[in-house]
């Protein structure tokens, strides 16, 4: 399968699928966002007014700390992850929501979230500080940020050029790895290095994915915050429907390389061969 294929696959699953995939997002965000504007409305209030002393009276209090960080914290990452691992399930096993919300498998997305944060360091030490090391090295500042180049378009080319290779480098090794988080959201947990070895396959593919998103990110930061229409509340819609499909899109690529390499995981541990 070629690497369009497996986009194109994935993009399908979304757009074929839309309803279902509102029906998962929506209600799930609705609520988050909902418990969140609640524990920290006067905060954010007092902010927009430019009342100081409320901010911080509220933030000198241990449960005003809580409920207006770590609450919401807790919220946001619940929620989006409800939303992925809702859509895991969803394409893979066929788990239809119940009612208004998706099942909430607690389990599910917080062994998600644990296996995403160990992926991320482990990558960011491998892939990420080498490069900024070299970045800094040749004057190039030091920073890699992965898909955001607003600060390396001020330090220079070079600088831009290190931030490419280091966004699809991680893009690359974190995709090579995704079956290892895709398996733990509906139940059947496998080992990290299981992942990496059941997209043997697809290694070309997946290094042509990573390459291509580190460029359509670079486009999107020197063009994209200059295309408006004039009208802010358009201009918003049109935002959140693009961070939408790009957020799906994203779960489903993960969901479609585990369906073509990890779904052949077997009791032995070993992966079958894979063709396509």
């Amino acid at each position: 399968m070629r690497a369009m294929d497996i986009a194109n696959h994935a993009l399908d699953s979304v757009l074929g699928n839309y309803k279902s995939a509102l029906k998962i997002t929506v209600p799930v965000l609705l609520v988050a966002l909902g418990i969140i504007a609640l524990m920290s409305y006067d905060f954010w209030q007092a902010a927009f007014l430019g009342n100081q002393f409320g901010t911080r009276a509220i933030l000198n209090d241990s449960f005003g700390t809580m409920r207006v960080i770590f609450i919401p914290l807790v919220v946001a990452i619940t929620g989006f992850y409800w939303v992925t691992v809702a859509w895991h399930r969803f394409v893979i096993l066929d788990e239809q929501p119940n009612g208004i919300l998706p099942k909430l498998h607690l389990g599910r997305i917080w062994a998600y979230v644990w296996r995403l944060f160990l992926l991320s360091v482990v990558i960011g030490f491998a892939v990420v500080l080498p490069l900024a090391i070299l970045s800094r090295i040749f004057g190039a500042g030091g920073e890699i940020n992965i898909a955001n180049y607003s600060q390396a378009l001020v330090n220079g080319p070079l600088a831009v050029v290190f931030n490419v290779i280091g966004t699809a480098a991680f893009a690359y090794a974190f995709l090579r790895y995704s079956p290892f988080l895709v398996a733990a959201a509906i139940g059947a947990p496998i080992k990290a290095a299981t992942g990496r070895e059941s997209t043997f396959w697809a290694k070309k593919d997946i290094a042509q994915m990573a390459v291509g998103y580190a460029l359509v990110t670079l486009v999107y930061s020197v063009v994209g915050g200059g295309l408006s229409s004039g009208i802010w509340q358009v201009d918003l819609a049109i935002i959140l429907a693009m961070q939408w499909v790009a957020l799906m899109f994203t779960i489903s690529l993960l969901t479609t390389l585990y369906q073509k390499s990890a779904a052949n995981y077997s009791d032995t541990g070993q992966m079958d061969r894979l063709k396509d």
